[in-house]
């Protein structure tokens, strides 16, 4: 019986594959690096001709790009032709060694990161572009901002209202470009969907609403393919104001997360009479 540590510490006997997790909301599409399919953990992950980079260790390039290289019809990289998809694609990548027995017991995680972008080179593989999670978590962005509007996202945690209480499901009658025409959505006043977003039944992905007019909803990107004869749900949007939606319409000032008060008038820009 070999087992990975004695495998992976030997000269002749180390034969390492990896196993690649690429997971977009529920979705995940699995691969490997072996020449044929590998059963871990219960899950198949199909043989692809895939190959990567190996991730920098120093401080200075961390930030760097790491790349993994797959055939341009892979499944999980044509999702990124045409209309990128609303959420951001997680990596995780597993090494194994191929003799270890009776089973992969030991699959240490190699890179665990998110996916910033899949190129397609005219005549070669798609490139698949991930930062690490140390990557992401080194960078210096402010929570909050001091500003007049909320920072909570609408209806995430912070922010405490009920999406299902604002949710709209209607029939998609129509597409053109990145607007969609949903059934019922005018029995709302315009603009009650602006700044809010649509869930298609069939897919777990979302696009934020621009507009709203009618039975009409202008998306920031369309859904890739066609939605016709397909429900949505749509969610109200919010103004992030603490006199505007989350008083009137979402009774939530109490959660209210931005700074209501600040001056509109900047002293240092302007004078103040």
């Amino acid at each position: 019986m070999a087992d990975f540590a004695t495998l992976e510490e030997s000269v002749e006997e180390s034969r390492p594959l990896d196993v690649y997790d690429f997971a977009l909301g529920s979705d995940t599409y699995r691969f490997t690096s072996d020449e044929s399919d590998v059963t871990v953990d219960g899950y198949t992950y199909a043989a692809e001709a895939i190959r990567r980079g190996n991730p920098s260790q120093s401080q200075e390039s961390r930030d760097d790009i790491f790349e993994v290289r797959v055939p341009r019809d892979n499944a999980f990289a044509l999702l990124y032709i045409g209309v990128v998809p609303g959420q951001q694609a997680t990596l995780t990548i597993r090494r194994l060694q191929r003799d270890e027995s009776p089973v992969f017991d030991t699959t240490p995680v190699f890179f665990k990161g998110f996916v910033q972008s899949v190129r397609f080179p005219d005549g070669g593989d798609a490139v698949i572009g991930a930062k690490s999670i140390e990557a992401m978590a080194s960078r210096i962005i402010p929570r909050y901002t001091y500003q007049g509007q909320c920072n909570h996202v609408l209806y995430d945690n912070d922010c405490g209202v009920n999406q299902d209480s604002f949710k709209h499901i209607g029939t998609v009658t129509a597409v053109s470009g990145n607007t969609i025409t949903v059934s019922g959505a005018s029995g709302f006043a315009n603009g009650y969907f602006n700044a809010g977003y649509v869930k298609p039944s069939t897919l777990d992905d979302f696009r934020m609403v621009l507009d709203h007019t009618g039975d009409v909803l202008t998306l920031l990107l369309p859904f890739p393919g066609s939605l016709v004869g397909i429900d949505v749900s749509a969610f109200a949007g919010c103004d992030h104001m603490i006199d505007g939606h989350c008083d009137t319409r979402y009774n939530n000032v109490i959660e209210f997360g931005g700074f209501a008060f600040v001056p509109e008038k900047n002293p240092f820009e302007t004078e103040i009479v």
